[in-house]
């Protein structure tokens, strides 16, 4: 699959930590807060799960983000974009804001593979708290990716290893398995 994106998309939004959130469909809110791997769960809810790249490289950080990974110098970080498939569906539109030093170590070569396989198999990662976004359906990014008659959810949270932080936010689009109570999965 690919998608007609320029790198980078971009997730300039507001977070909420998600203790102080009003998500009132507990479906949904389960997706929202599951600190497991969401690509896996995705994974489980399809019959062929895909990611597709849309760049990686040295970008300007939003503004939250610098101020929640505490970054002085964007020069050792990089953003990495991604969306997750089912069935050929957008499910997740997914930014990551990782440093050099995790890029060259622990996380190198990771291409089009996706980057929750890494973290989710190597215990020395920790997760912080999730925080969350809402998008009113007349408020999204006016892409085609992010078009939706119903609000959108997100999630971040930071991952640690040996002193290093880095960023996953993750923005269920509209075909997201998350908005779908009575979703079957084609397995």
């Amino acid at each position: 699959m690919e998608l007609p994106y320029e790198f980078p998309v971009g997730l300039d939004v507001n977070w909420t930590p998600a203790s102080e959130a009003e998500i009132h469909d507990p479906y949904l809110r389960n997706w929202l807060l599951d600190t497991g791997s969401l690509t896996e769960r995705l994974q489980s809810m399809c019959r062929r799960f895909s990611l597709v790249k849309l760049g990686q490289g040295t970008v300007a950080l939003h503004k939250s983000e610098s101020k929640r990974l505490e970054v002085a110098d964007e020069r050792g970080w990089q953003v990495r974009e991604v969306v997750l498939c089912g069935d050929d569906k957008p499910w997740v539109f997914a930014r990551s804001v990782i440093p050099n030093s995790l890029i060259s170590g622990e996380l190198a070569n990771l291409g089009s593979s996706p980057l929750g396989s890494r973290l989710f198999n190597d215990a020395r990662f920790t997760r912080s708290e999730f925080e969350v976004c809402h998008f009113a359906a007349d408020t999204l990014p006016r892409l085609p990716l992010f078009a939706s008659s119903q609000p959108l959810w997100g999630r971040r949270s930071c991952f640690r290893l040996e002193g290093i932080s880095m960023m996953v936010a993750e923005l269920f689009l509209a075909d997201a398995p998350a908005y779908q109570a009575g979703f079957r999965h084609g397995k």
